[in-house]
């Protein structure tokens, strides 16, 4: 008799555990038709049902945790119809108990009927909610990046471009259509986990973003090769930037980068490569001759190469500026070489005669300079530049006038 009782006041306690868990849900249920909504009341009874082992595994229970986002959304919705100011965080978590806890309560929704049937509970509730609430998930995305908070706005934007991908949806006219939108809003949260440092996100996105061949898979190449730079991961960052290239030949940005990655490298031969590619490819944009004599001169010493295709430039536009800047420094360079090669003579007559002959670059520096001095407006970038090796130059020729009209006005600006 002692053992039947006992056994009867083990159900009785556990049958008081559950019903206290299931009214729980029922309470946090319940507090959403109340005004108003005491939020942090609803979730504190939710969060209980979730962690009891009697509770946790029932669809309703993650169903009204989702559902008391939905109404702390829905709140500030109605905020916005009045033409007040909505809580922007209040929506953001809103809508991020939306989605985590739909997601769980579909995951143990579903029961077979006598036919062997699956029939659901909360899931066409779940759907009507997220189909919406959906364009908000886009809204406080766009909201969240304006305020710099690059973490919450890749869960926004993350979050939709899931909703499309969600089971629930299977054989159902999807609320997110996976079109030229949807590929954008997928780069907007590669770029925002980008920025927020969340590196496998970017890549991750980044990939899908580029496999779907899309408007923004550009742009999502960029994205890819800044992470794999940021990691300093070299191997995948040449092989990504490569493929972009390959891909985007127009796009000034990945030429320019590979070009500079190869000059940094000291691999001049590749860099030519490229930017003699962008030259047959559009041979009416001279700033990659510009580019490819600058690296001719500087990194190859071969001057009189880098001035003939300079030249080509100058004679169809004369005042080409960034040109006559570049042939200028050809003509530096070469001095600076040749005084450099003259400190290993060991002849003093031979001696003299390269410091002579690299006073005379110098002074065919000046032909391309002075000109650039007189025409060039107050606030070209290159302009301190043009003024500082002028400096120079007057100061190794002796010419003190020159070198202190020069000075001053290098001092006045």
């Amino acid at each position: 008799m002692k053992k039947s009782l006992l056994w009867l006041g083990i159900v009785m306690m556990s049958s008081t555990a559950v019903f206290a868990q299931k009214a729980n849900v029922s309470k946090a249920s319940n507090m959403l038709y109340q005004e108003p909504v005491d939020y942090a009341k609803a979730q504190e009874y939710i969060e209980m049902a979730k962690m009891d082992s009697t509770t946790a595994k029932e669809a309703k229970t993650w169903y009204v945790a989702g559902r008391i986002g939905y109404s702390m959304v829905n709140a500030e919705v109605n905020k916005m119809y009045l033409n007040q100011q909505p809580d922007n965080e209040a929506m953001y978590k809103g809508l991020d108990m939306m989605y985590s806890n739909y997601v769980q309560a579909d995951k143990y929704d579903g029961v077979l009927d006598k036919k062997g049937n699956v029939k659901y509970k909360e899931r066409n509730k779940i759907k009507a909610d997220f189909k919406e609430m959906l364009d908000y998930y886009l809204k406080s995305g766009l909201t969240m990046y304006e305020l710099h908070d690059y973490a919450k706005a890749y869960v926004m934007w993350n979050e939709y471009t899931l909703i499309a991908k969600l089971d629930m949806f299977a054989g159902d006219k999807k609320p997110v259509v996976e079109d030229s939108t949807y590929n954008q809003i997928k780069y907007f949260a590669a770029m925002s986990a980008s920025l927020n440092e969340q590196n496998e996100d970017a890549i991750r996105l980044s990939k899908e973003v580029i496999a779907a061949n899309c408007k923004e898979s550009g742009n999502a190449y960029e994205v890819l090769t800044n992470v794999y730079k940021a990691q300093n991961d070299t191997v995948n960052y040449l092989v990504t930037l490569q493929e972009a290239v390959a891909k985007y030949p127009e796009n000034p940005y990945f030429v320019g980068t590979i070009v500079n990655y190869y000059v940094m490298e000291e691999k001049t031969e590749e860099a030519l490569k490229y930017i003699d590619q962008e030259i047959a490819r559009n041979p009416s944009n001279v700033d990659y001759a510009v580019v490819k004599a600058e690296l001719l001169s500087r990194q190859m010493q071969k001057f009189d190469e880098a001035r003939a295709a300079l030249q080509q430039i100058l004679d169809k536009d004369a005042t080409n500026e960034k040109a006559m800047y570049v042939m200028a420094s050809t003509f530096t360079s070469e001095g600076d070489y040749i005084q450099e090669k003259a400190q290993d003579l060991t002849s003093n007559a031979a001696y003299e005669k390269e410091m002579a002959r690299s006073l005379e670059k110098y002074k065919e520096a000046l032909k391309y300079y002075e000109p650039l001095r007189a025409t060039m407006a107050a606030d070209n970038e290159l302009r301190e530049s043009v003024l500082q090796v002028m400096r120079g130059i007057y100061l190794r020729l002796g010419n003190t006038e020159k070198y202190q009209e020069v000075n001053a006005e290098l001092q006045a600006m």
